[in-house]
């Protein structure tokens, strides 16, 4: 007799190698996808375990020549869920951002800094956003503080004021608007480089009124909510009965073989599922049972960005055990 588990996550996650040290080691991109060789990698991640008594794992990671890109501390060895004070880095080795974290969501007082060392932001989160990587909140989950510019120079003042976002490399500006009472307020403006997209949206006290997207086709897209998860039709219930539905490799069940099958796939703007792939090293038969039952799923509904249909990748942990 064997038993089935199922999890779904929207982290990206990939056990890749563990130490006598009780510590496991991860090669990633920076688009965050995993790798095994290290020439491919961007960066190095190494998650140890907690001393007893502690349940939280320490997480670090580190760019290739060695400069430290972040720290701090995960609920999970196997996907990272923050908890507590994270700090990252930038590649110059200067603090990007200071945040607190609850179960994986930010919390609390948010600090951001330019590549230069001085003060971008001061945010503070109001509340969780539950649905990670997307969410179908309808307004920021936080109150903005302070804005600066990059001599300094104040562009919000106690939640008044400019605010703007950059991209990584701080070399664009993505977003810009007004904030009144630390609350998006008026027309705001954007880029989306997901879908190529420009958009503008109003907001008062703090709520999205409406939003339009126009796309590189000049296309226009309107909208009430910035993001919408991707669904699968008739519920995530629904869906989990769907995976039950595997069948055992008769190959791995004979010879009493278990596992753990990582397997990241992407909800394409059609609604199909697509980029089935195991992250992880399995038995073939698992990997092969597991990649069929994923591209043999009924459609889904797509995932929206700004009112524009847009991919979303998951990654789906199949555990494989015999009773």
């Amino acid at each position: 007799m064997f038993k089935f588990h199922f999890f779904l996550c929207a982290l990206l996650c990939l056990f890749f190698t563990a130490s006598a040290q009780r510590q496991n080691t991860y090669l990633l991109k920076n688009n965050g996808d995993y790798v095994t060789e290290k020439d491919s990698a961007d960066y190095i991640r190494y998650v140890t375990e907690p001393i007893q008594g502690n349940p939280l794992y320490m997480v670090k990671e580190y760019y290739m020549d060695g400069t430290e890109k972040s720290e701090g501390f995960s609920r999970s060895i196997d996907r990272i869920v923050y908890d507590g004070r994270r700090t990252t880095f930038f590649p110059n080795g200067n603090i990007k951002e200071k945040a607190i974290f609850n179960k994986g969501f930010m919390i609390d007082t948010v600090m951001n800094y330019y590549p230069n060392g001085k003060l971008f932001t001061i945010k503070v989160y109001t509340r969780l956003l539950e649905n990670a990587p997307l969410s179908d909140e309808l307004n920021p989950p936080f109150e903005v503080i302070t804005v600066k510019d990059s001599t300094g120079k104040d562009l919000t003042i106690h939640g008044n004021g400019e605010y703007i976002a950059y991209n990584d490399d701080f070399n664009e500006i993505l977003e810009r608007g007004q904030v009144i009472n630390g609350q998006h307020e008026g027309i705001w403006t954007g880029k989306t480089k997901e879908t190529l997209s420009t958009y503008t949206e109003i907001y008062k006290g703090g709520k999205l009124i409406s939003g339009e997207t126009i796309d590189a086709q000049n296309n226009s897209y309107k909208y009430t909510q910035t993001y919408v998860n991707p669904g699968y039709r008739g519920g995530i219930d629904k869906f989990y009965r769907y995976l039950s539905h595997m069948k055992y490799p008769r190959s791995c069940y004979k010879a009493r073989i278990q596992g753990v099958a990582l397997i990241r796939f992407t909800v394409q703007t059609n609604g199909t599922l697509g980029d089935v792939k195991v992250l992880n090293q399995i038995h073939p038969d698992m990997a092969a049972a597991a990649i069929r039952l994923l591209e043999e799923s009924p459609q889904w509904e797509a995932g929206l960005l700004r009112g524009k249909k847009v991919k979303v990748s998951y990654n789906l942990p199949l555990t494989f055990s015999i009773l």
